[in-house]
């Protein structure tokens, strides 16, 4: 954090070497916003950076860009692997970023993969695995709003980087200047290949019908959210036989999200157009995917009215579908991976299945990682990977979450149940029936700006010295802090809670958007009893957060 001189040190500085758009921009700058934008970095984080879009050190802009590139390039050099892949998503300033990193790395002397349209995240992970490229930059802000962009980094194992390297790729990155000159060489840039896209989806249309192919076609409504998903979704799909309706006002790229304020498949409003389309075709289902396709929203057709499942209970129909159609075909020490933070269900479900489960911190480069070290150990065959948050990945083509396979494999879990007269509703019903009901829910809290990351610091700060007040009638089982490093897991500023009665209450600040979220988890033996155990514990949350 800058103090006062500091601050006005760095906006002067960057007065002096600015021109043009950004110039201008920081010349109208009041007194307030020089402070906000100036007062400290963009933090390069594990994985990337993200923020809004603007000039200043805390904003996203082509020199906070460049900056991290010339950090991420020296890291690459350091590797002895000087070639990266770079794609970018429809976000507004995403190409114009992709083309600063892909100018700063050729000046550094490494061959640059450029793909020339949008493209999905996954597709990057996949590429920089095809290509044996030493690393990858994926320009996007995922799901956030309009005003957002963001800058992932990837390793070569197409694994976006986990705690170990990107604190060294972080040390390169503070080492390096805003405004350090460079001179790109463009004989060291060329289009990422035609057939890295192709080969991705026919690799995901393959997998999916390994495991299942006695299926009935369905009829969908799939919108990209003005995303990247656009073709590859709707391609796969079409392949696997459904007749896919699109939402042509969402199908065009659009960095502003015109029709949609929050391009987020996790909020219900995004279904409006889809669900307006799926009645007027009389669908069975409705496919929804973020900007950059790798999160994944599912609508589903349910004694006439369509229901929105949440990412736990899409991955727990995924789940329990994939280890239902390999009954008796299972390979050597197979797993599961799933995050802390998401539904315990799954275990139950893994374990009737002789399964293993897996747990990872937030974040799915550390299912990446998972996967990646039991592929290249030969320990342990990986199945099915998820998070909470709409991420889900199926087979090994990718270290990332993967909205094209997600949807693939949504499909045709649909249409094998539409054969026997089911629906995913009636199989997740299935599912609790045998298991018990668990329910699950988020509580946001957002704080923004440099004084909302001080309120944040402050609310883990009291959860660690003051624990939190007794349950009525719950008795606390354990407080689990992750900040030192726990049962293998890298350090993470998480805070778990349990309570008897399979109640549990998470607490981790977002690495990407400026609030702290409440995880809560809870099982009865009717979703009425689980529902009033999570109200419970949104009572106690309240309680943290005025304290």
């Amino acid at each position: 954090m800058r103090d006062n001189l500091a601050i006005e040190r760095e906006y002067s500085r960057w007065l002096e070497h600015s021109s043009g758009e950004l110039l201008g921009e920081l010349e109208s700058l009041s007194a307030g916003e020089v402070i906000e934008r100036f007062a400290m970095d963009l933090e390069f984080g594990t994985g990337g950076m993200r923020g809004k879009l603007g000039a200043g050190t805390n904003m996203m802009n082509s020199k906070t860009v460049a900056r991290a590139t010339l950090g991420f390039g020296k890291w690459i050099l350091e590797t002895g692997k000087p070639s990266v892949v770079i794609a970018y998503d429809t976000r507004n300033k995403s190409l114009e970023f992709a083309e600063v990193a892909a100018d700063v790395l050729s000046s550094m002397g490494i061959r640059v993969y450029l793909f020339n349209e949008p493209t999905p995240t996954p597709v990057l992970s996949y590429a920089v695995r095809e290509l044996k490229a030493g690393g990858g930059i994926v320009i996007t802000a995922s799901h956030n709003p309009s005003q957002y962009n963001g800058y992932k980094v990837y390793t070569s194992d197409g694994t976006q980087a986990v705690p170990e390297p990107a604190a060294r790729i972080t040390e390169r990155v503070n080492e390096s200047d805003y405004f350090e000159e460079y001179a790109p060489r463009k004989e060291l840039i060329e289009i990422a290949p035609e057939n890295i896209l192709l080969g991705f989806m026919k690799t995901v249309e393959n997998k999916v019908k390994s495991l299942c192919n006695n299926y009935e076609n369905m009829r969908l409504v799939y919108t990209p959210l003005h995303g990247t998903g656009n073709y590859p979704v709707y391609r796969v799909l079409s392949d696997l036989g459904h007749e896919v309706f699109r939402v042509e006002e969402q199908s065009t790229p659009d960095g502003s999200f015109p029709t949609v304020g929050y391009p987020n498949p996790e909020d219900p409003r995004a279904f409006e157009m889809a669900l307006y389309l799926a009645r007027e075709r009389n669908c069975d289902m409705i496919i929804a995917t973020d900007p950059d396709c790798d999160r994944m929203g599912l609508m589903v057709k349910h004694n006439g009215e369509f229901l929105l499942l949440n990412g736990n209970q899409t991955g727990s129909i995924m789940a329990a579908f994939i280890l239902e159609m390999m009954e008796g075909n299972l390979p050597d020490n197979p797993f599961v991976v799933k995050t802390i933070v998401t539904t315990d269900l799954v275990n139950k479900i893994a374990s009737d299945h002789g399964v293993a489960v897996k747990e990872t911190l937030t974040g799915f480069k550390f299912i990446g990682e998972l996967i990646e070290k039991s592929t290249v150990s030969g320990v342990g065959n990986f199945l099915f990977g998820f998070e909470e948050s709409y991420g889900y990945l199926f087979g090994k083509h990718a270290r990332d979450k993967d909205a094209v396979v997600a949807a693939a494999l949504a499909s045709v879990i649909g249409g094998f149940l539409k054969k026997r007269g089911e629906t995913l509703y009636d199989y997740l019903e299935g599912i609790y029936s045998r298991y018990g009901y668990f329910v699950e829910d988020l509580v946001n809290k957002e704080y923004e700006g440099i004084e909302g990351k001080r309120r944040i610091d402050s609310i883990m700060t009291g959860l660690r010295e003051k624990g939190v007040r007794p349950m009525k009638g719950r008795k606390l089982i354990e407080i689990l802090d992750y900040s030192p490093g726990i049962e293998g897991l890298p350090p993470s500023d998480v805070i778990s809670i349990q309570f008897e009665g399979d109640l549990k209450l998470i607490a981790r600040p977002s690495g990407t958007e400026p609030k702290i979220k409440f995880y809560l988890m809870a099982r009865g033996s009717s979703r009425e009893e689980a529902r009033k155990n999570i109200d419970e514990m949104k009572e106690l949350v309240e309680g943290i957060v005025v304290r």
